[in-house]
C-alpha cells in the first residue's frame, strides 16, 4: 500500500502522526476481521503488535488483537459464529485464533482471558471447537453461558450459569462444573478447586462478589434477562437444599427408632381395652399421632430435595423450586 500525499504544508509531527494512522490502519485491513463491538462505553482499545486503536460500536475486532478495556469503561463483543462476550472494567483479552465455517459449523476458537471479568456466550460453532485459557488453566465449553474473574496474580474464578464446562490444568488436572450456580476456583499455580457454592467458598479474602462478577449484579445487553439471579448465587436457598441431601438419612434413623415392636403394639392395643389405662392410653395415643406427623413432615420434605436434584438438565437444580418463603 503506498503511503498517503502529504501537504507540504503539515509539519513534520503532524505527518508523521497521519503516516503511523494510516499506517495502523492499514494493518487493521491486513488483519482476519473475526467479529464486532457491539457495546463500547469510554475508552477501550484494540492492539496488534504495538499498534493500538480506539473501538467504537460497530467497528470490527480481529484475530491476534488484544482487547484492553479502561477501569471506568465497559464492552461487548459479537464474533462471526456468533459467541457473545461481556468485558467488565479493566478488563483484557486477547482473540488468539478464530477459524470458523459457518457452513460445517466446526473449526477452532481461542480466546486468552488475561485478566478481569468476563461473561462468555457461546455461539452456533460446534462445542468441542471453544478453548477458553486463563493465565493458569484452559476451559472448554459444551452449550454454555459462565463468568470469569481472572486477578491480577494469575487467580481465576468460574461461575457456571447454564450449561457445562471442564477446566483443566497443564497438570492434566481437571474439573467438570455442570452444576449452575456454583463456583471453580483455579489458583495461580494452577490447582483446580471442586465446584462449591459462594458462601461454601473458603479463602475467599477480601474479594468482593459484586466486584468479581459485575454481570450477574447488572446484566449485559448480551443477556439482558440472565436465568440466575445473585440472591439465588449467593443466598441461602441452594444451601439449605444441600443441608437437607446431607441429613436426608437422619429422619429415617428416628422414625425406625421410634417404631415400637410389634409385640409391643400388640400389648399396648390389648391395654386400651382396660379402662384403668384410659387417660395414660390417651397421652400415648396423641405422642404417637404426634410423632407421625414429624416424620410425615420430614419426609415430604426430604422427597421435594430429591425430586429437584434429579430432574433432568442441570438448571433443574433452581428452575422448578419457588423462591417464596425463603
Amino acid at each position: 500500500m503506498n503511503a498517503p500525499s502529504l501537504p507540504a504544508s503539515l509539519s513534520l509531527p503532524a505527518s508523521l502522526c497521519i503516516l503511523m494512522l494510516a499506517a495502523s490502519g492499514a494493518r487493521a485491513q491486513s488483519l482476519e476481521p473475526v467479529g464486532e463491538a457491539l457495546v463500547v462505553v469510554n475508552l477501550v482499545t484494540a492492539e496488534y503488535n504495538r499498534d493500538t486503536r480506539s473501538l467504537q460500536a460497530s467497528d470490527r475486532v480481529h484475530q491476534d488483537e488484544t482487547i484492553e478495556v479502561g477501569l471506568d469503561a465497559s464492552s461487548e463483543i459479537k464474533l462471526d459464529d456468533d459467541t457473545k462476550l461481556a468485558l467488565g472494567a479493566g478488563s483484557r483479552l486477547t482473540l488468539d485464533k478464530f477459524v470458523y465455517d459457518p457452513k460445517k459449523s466446526n473449526g477452532s476458537i481461542v480466546l486468552d482471558l488475561m485478566k478481569g471479568t468476563f461473561r462468555f456466550m457461546t455461539g452456533v460453532a460446534a462445542k468441542p471447537t471453544y478453548v477458553i485459557k486463563t493465565p493458569a488453566a484452559s476451559i472448554t465449553v459444551r452449550g454454555t453461558i459462565f463468568d470469569v474473574y481472572v486477578e491480577d496474580n494469575g487467580q481465576s474464578w468460574l461461575l457456571l450459569i447454564e450449561g457445562a464446562i471442564q477446566a483443566c490444568n497443564a497438570r492434566g488436572q481437571c474439573q467438570t462444573l455442570d452444576e449452575p450456580g456454583k463456583l471453580i476456583r483455579i489458583t495461580g499455580d494452577g490447582d483446580v478447586g471442586k465446584p462449591v457454592k459462594w458462601a461454601s467458598l473458603q479463602d475467599k479474602g477480601d474479594t468482593p462478589f459484586d466486584n468479581a462478577f459485575p454481570f450477574v449484579v447488572k446484566a449485559p445487553s448480551i443477556d439482558p434477562t440472565p436465568i440466575l439471579t445473585r440472591d439465588v448465587i449467593i443466598g441461602t436457598y441452594s444451601d439449605d437444599k444441600d443441608k437437607g441431601d446431607q441429613d436426608v438419612e437422619k429422619p429415617k434413623g428416628k422414625r425406625d427408632t421410634a417404631k415400637p415392636p410389634k409385640k409391643k403394639r400388640e400389648q399396648s392395643t390389648q391395654k386400651k381395652t382396660k379402662k384403668k389405662r384410659t387417660a395414660k392410653n390417651t397421652d400415648d395415643d396423641s405422642n404417637i399421632v404426634s410423632g407421625m406427623d414429624i416424620v410425615i413432615g420430614i419426609g415430604g420434605g426430604i422427597g421435594r430435595g430429591r425430586g429437584h436434584k434429579h430432574d433432568g438438565g442441570g438448571m433443574g437444580n433452581y428452575g422448578g423450586r419457588s423462591m417464596k418463603g425463603r
